[in-house]
């Protein structure tokens, strides 16, 4: 994956581009607040825009006004930076606020299960400046309007990174390899969203404050 995500809101902190430092991984160690003793920390986080487009036969471009996220960051060493177990964090729930279609039609997104922050680094560092690549898989959402003309499901994964420095979450998911897609329509919705259709999702998580300094190392 490319050098991106570690994932949402939550996510945490992975890996430090200086040489000197750099280190093969996995495994990897996830310290909070400089602690890497095995402990759950709970996270909040939060964004400013936040773009969804189908890329189906017909593109149709969504957004919404803000995001949040909320969960927990796994701190412990020896991680293979996956799920079920070892990845970095886990999302547990998001909101999504002001959300609309290209013509202006209000949309709802629901979270459905967890969303799991993984690491795919396979260098990373004691440093707390790095980007670390990962991405956000088991993504379910719910998007539909209120009307029922349109009502479908996104599922799978989502590249991007964590900036560890600022202690943010990119996501960057272009939806060039179908990786985050449509899965099920209800509705028509005029007739541009559908079964299959990539799905491309952009935005920055920031990490609030509470848990301490999250590292990837």
């Amino acid at each position: 994956m490319r050098k991106s995500l570690l994932t949402l809101p939550a996510a945490a902190a992975l890996v430090l581009a200086a040489p000197a430092l750099a280190v093969a991984a996995p495994p990897y160690t996830v310290a909070v607040g400089g602690s890497t003793a095995t402990a759950d920390h709970a996270f909040t986080a939060s964004s400013g825009p936040i773009n969804f487009t189908t890329l189906g036969a017909f593109p149709n471009a969504m957004t919404c006004g803000s995001a949040g996220a909320s969960g927990n960051v796994h701190a412990g060493t020896g991680k293979s930076g996956t799920a079920p177990s070892g990845q970095p964090a886990t999302i547990a729930n998001t909101t999504w606020n002001n959300c609309s279609e290209q013509f202006g039609t209000p949309l709802t997104v629901a979270h459905s299960g967890s969303w799991y922050l993984e690491a795919t680094d396979t260098s990373v560092s004691t440093g707390g400046t790095d980007n670390v690549d990962g991405r956000i898989s088991n993504i379910k959402a719910h998007v539909y309007d209120a009307s029922g003309g349109c009502d479908f499901w996104v599922e799978g994964v989502a590249d991007g990174h964590f900036d560890e420095a600022n202690q943010d979450v990119v996501v960057t998911e272009d939806g060039s390899d179908g990786s985050l897609a449509v899965t099920t329509v209800s509705g028509s919705c005029l007739g541009m969203v559908a079964p299959g259709d990539p799905a491309a999702f952009s935005g920055t998580f920031s990490l609030n404050a509470g848990i301490g300094f999250v590292n990837v190392s």
